[in-house]
């Protein structure tokens, strides 16, 4: 395999679990407030959780805060805040 070839899969490796990642966690935000939530909506970086959604959407991440967190953390995400 080429060096090339070799990059190539790498990172579409690293693509690929980064989708499924946001996918994971696009489900436990959606069964926890009760709403539909896309992988496209959610960017985790370092600790922080991104969620792009609807000011509605946003109102009950801030009032599920600490059920989202404790709920992501007991799947094994290391989320320390939601934004």
């Amino acid at each position: 395999m080429s060096l090339f070839h070799s990059i190539l899969s790498q990172l579409e490796d690293k693509i690929n679990k980064k989708n499924e990642q946001n996918e994971q966690i696009a489900a436990i935000v959606g069964s926890v407030l009760h709403t539909t939530i896309i992988a496209d909506q959610v960017a985790l970086r370092d600790t922080t959780l991104r969620i792009k959604a609807s000011a509605t959407v946003k109102m009950a991440v801030m009032l599920n805060n600490e059920k989202l967190l404790k709920a992501l953390n007991n799947a094994g995400f290391d989320i320390n805040v939601i934004s």
